[in-house]
């Protein structure tokens, strides 16, 4: 397996969560890439009681909303990097091909994937993406707004601003597609992925289930599990897709709460 080195790069992830799937995303890009360093900021209390080696964990306060996420990601991260580059990564986001790094994506303030559903401004995600500090430091500018989500205020709010007032570079849409993918296509070559659905391209059954078995419900039912139960099914994994299937549709509050082409795509699943 091809490594890539990373010498200007920090691996880093924020999850007060669930440490455990968030390491393990960390690890699983560790295999992939030699990094700079390597950062897991977690709340106090988990920061106390784990402990990883090659992992440097940082305690932070904690982060228990997606606005918190966007506010610490776009105003503090900055302030814990030492390198030019941070590779974020989250649980179901992470490094799976160290062959595909190339230094072209140093070249660019941000790099994430393509978003399918946009015409322009269309990169990107991030969930997993890799930025610059002059990004970070220009973010940092109080007429960006913290918004949520920050990948939205950073490559469609705030895009036009930076570009003008900090030349911030963001990826092509054709190098974001080598970069990584998270709802369009997966060509097979690319550095990295996003999302919960992409997980069986890289797991078979037994080791999927290891990881989605122990994640809090609260985690999983949510409609991005549904696309993984449609993924499944179009791969021919009709087993998994029914497993899953029935745990989400025995999660009633969340089921009722999905919209009404998500409950009749779980409910075509026999």
């Amino acid at each position: 397996m091809t490594r890539a080195s990373l010498p200007r790069v920090t691996l880093a992830c924020i999850d007060c969560a669930d440490p455990r799937l968030a390491v393990r995303a960390m690890r699983i890009s560790m295999s992939h890439c030699d990094f700079a360093a390597a950062k897991f900021f977690t709340d106090a209390a988990h920061a106390a009681s784990f402990a990883e080696g090659g992992i440097d964990c940082v305690p932070i306060a904690a982060v228990k909303s997606s606005a918190d996420y966007s506010r610490f990601v776009m105003k503090d991260l900055v302030g814990y990097l030492d390198t030019d580059f941070v590779q974020l990564v989250q649980w179901d986001g992470y490094v799976t091909n160290g062959a595909a790094w190339t230094d072209e994506f140093l070249e660019c303030d941000y790099v994430g994937a393509r978003w399918f559903f946009r015409e322009t401004n269309n990169v990107g995600n991030g969930g997993f993406s890799l930025r610059s500090r002059r990004l970070l430091e220009a973010l940092r500018d109080p007429l960006i707004d913290a918004a949520d989500p920050e990948d939205v205020a950073i490559c469609v709010t705030h895009r036009g601003f930076l570009e003008h007032a900090y030349r911030i570079r963001f990826a092509t849409a054709e190098l974001a597609d080598r970069y990584a993918f998270e709802g369009t296509l997966r060509k097979g070559n690319e550095f990295g992925f996003h999302r919960i659905f992409n997980l069986p391209f890289f797991h078979g059954e037994a080791e999927l289930a290891q990881l989605l078995d122990g994640m809090p419900e609260e985690r999983f039912a949510t409609p991005a599990s549904v696309t993984l139960v449609k993924y499944l099914s179009n791969l021919g994994r009709q087993r998994e897709a029914l497993r899953y299937a029935q745990r989400l549709r025995a999660n009633h509050a969340a089921y009722s709460a999905l919209p009404q082409g998500f409950r009749a795509l779980l409910d075509s699943v026999h």
